[in-house]
């Protein structure tokens, strides 16, 4: 169940699910997975699973339908071909906005759940951050940079492919270019999760004053941008300007047809997160 929240932001950037392109840490600061780093006790158990159905609770009562909201506006844009660029920095500020929602929510959890942790799981933890930074090292930066290039061209038309069906000639040129024009950031990124992980470390081991611990990490949960260096992110703002600019572009030149496809699947994803969603606790009551 704690893959709902994961699997809501996945879907809502619906162009852009993935690390490097405009919305970075996604694959890590979904604290919930603590327990696949830490082998927790039965007390830690515990805690991490009543903590996880009261959010999952909250989030389905008061996010969920936002969610849909989100996806029908969009969708209505797409609709009418009326999408531009400053709609687009609109519908993605509000994307961060539910995802710093969701962090200030959750982080005071997942501090009590941190502060319970032994040396020897703070250990386990960095040893297992460690090996999956290896694995992104082996995926993003040891391949040659043409090689790269081309997996990530292929994603995007993957992605398009099933969001608008396949593409025309010049919807492949749009994603050539949009791909050429994009600056790699594969190693920035890589070096700002590390130096994240090793503010993490730092912090954890102050852990012991729970007060100042819980509001150091919530900062660190809520605004990651905090820890990124300035050329990192000249280049995510860089990156971003781009992939918003080229989705401005894929709008202009989808047929009708695509056009019909994008806005069933927004539509439809949007329905999913109604059925998903909960009455809002006043409403459940005044029922009875």
């Amino acid at each position: 169940m704690k893959k709902v929240i994961c699997i809501s932001f996945c879907l809502i950037l619906v162009f852009s699910c993935g690390p490097g392109y405009i919305y970075p840490h996604l694959d890590w600061l979904i604290p919930w997975y603590i327990d696949d780093y830490i082998s927790l006790n039965s007390d830690q158990s515990s805690m991490l699973k009543s903590r996880l159905m009261q959010q999952l609770d909250w989030h389905c009562r008061t996010q969920l339908s936002a969610y849909a909201e989100y996806l029908r506006n969009i969708a209505a844009d797409f609709e009418k071909s009326s999408v531009t660029y400053a709609t687009l920095e609109s519908h993605f500020d509000r994307l961060l906005k539910h995802w710093r929602d969701l962090m200030r929510q959750i982080a005071p959890d997942v501090a009590d759940i941190l502060i319970t942790a032994t040396d020897e799981q703070i250990e386990e933890l960095f040893s297992n951050l460690e090996k999956e930074n290896q694995e992104l090292r082996d995926e993003y930066l040891d391949p040659p940079a043409d090689e790269l290039l081309e997996i990530r061209r292929k994603k995007m038309i993957k992605r398009l492919d099933y969001w608008i069906s396949s593409l025309t000639s010049e919807q492949k040129q749009a994603v050539k270019d949009w791909n050429l024009q994009l600056q790699p950031i594969s190693e920035e990124w890589l070096q700002n999760r590390e130096r994240f992980q090793a503010d993490l470390r730092h912090l954890l081991a102050r852990r012991a004053d729970a007060a100042d611990f819980r509001e150091k990490l919530s900062e660190m949960l809520i605004y990651p941008e905090r820890s990124r260096s300035p050329e990192y992110q000249e280049k995510l703002e860089h990156n971003t300007a781009v992939t918003l600019k080229f989705i401005v572009t894929i709008d202009r030149l989808m047929t009708p047809a695509q056009r019909k496809k994008l806005v069933r699947r927004l539509n439809g994803l949007a329905e999913d997160f109604d059925r998903l969603s909960c009455e809002p606790e006043g409403e459940a009551a005044a029922v009875f």
